[in-house]
């Protein structure tokens, strides 16, 4: 039985962190290794955020690349949060992909940060 074909061997999935997407936000930051495509941008919270939901920007050279929205009610460690990009984004070796959080309220919750990226 064939496995679904939405990765490609030459794709790379990188990653950052960041100690808090809740109340004191602080942004997460990923160096581009090679001229590529960005693919999908995701994020696994640490922890349960409290009162509102939050936002993730990811962007690159002053542009929004994509957004994605935490979810308050139910939220929990090890909930996955991810997005596409609206159109084909494209990134060059050394720009600096930004993670923004934004809104969600928490004391001290971390996030782990993935973005896949494939062969321009």
């Amino acid at each position: 039985m064939p496995l679904p074909g939405n990765r490609t061997f030459n794709t790379a999935d990188l990653t950052a962190y960041t100690p808090s997407c809740g109340t004191a936000p602080a942004a997460a930051y990923i160096r581009v290794p090679f001229r590529c495509r960005l693919l999908k941008v995701a994020g696994v919270l640490g922890g349960a955020i409290t009162t509102a939901d939050g936002t993730i920007t990811a962007s690159a050279n002053a542009a929004t690349l994509a957004t994605f929205t935490v979810t308050q009610a139910g939220s929990a460690a090890g909930q996955v949060f991810s997005a596409t990009p609206p159109s084909p984004t494209y990134l060059n070796e050394d720009d600096v992909v930004v993670l923004t959080p934004s809104g969600a309220t928490g004391a001290s919750v971390p996030m782990y940060f993935s973005i896949a990226v494939g062969a321009a």
